[in-house]
């Protein structure tokens, strides 16, 4: 089995590898933990004190994610894995909604596990864009974990 493990730095991703930590996975499971940073977009971005500031915020942004990464994958490696299962990470650069669906596919993932909401969702919507979307296009089953409801 393959799985894909969609992961953010919000709250919602924590929801999902709690849920994926949790379980009896098959021996051989394969995981793939993918983060995917938007690019930044600045309209000035044609000046080289501004090309600079990009680049060091980009740089300062694939920092923050490989350390998140690495911390969600050692997790995964202490909770599921007997010594058969591989976990893995990546961090894409692009659209989420596409890249997760195209890491699946290039992956050959037989499940992607997501989170109900992320970055730029609001708060009444019961599912976010990205995983709307990825549920809606992925080549495989989504599973889509919500954040537990605190009393």
């Amino acid at each position: 089995m393959k799985v894909l493990i969609a992961v953010d730095d919000s709250r919602y991703s924590e929801a999902v590898v709690d849920s994926a930590a949790k379980r009896n996975w098959p021996d051989k499971t394969q995981f793939l933990i993918l983060t995917v940073l938007e690019p930044l977009a600045l309209e000035c971005a044609n000046q080289s004190e501004m090309r600079a500031l990009i680049e060091e915020g980009t740089q300062k942004r694939r920092q923050t994610a490989q350390d998140l990464l690495e911390k969600v994958t050692e997790k995964l490696q202490k909770k599921v894995t007997s010594g058969q299962q591989k976990v893995e990470f990546e961090i894409k650069e692009g659209s989420p909604k596409k890249e997760i669906v195209d890491s699946a596919i290039k992956f050959g993932a037989d499940r992607i596990l997501i989170g109900a909401q992320g970055h730029g969702t609001s708060q009444h919507n019961m599912l976010g864009e990205v995983s709307r979307v990825v549920a809606a296009t992925a080549p495989c089953s989504v599973e889509i974990i919500r954040q537990p409801v605190l009393k």
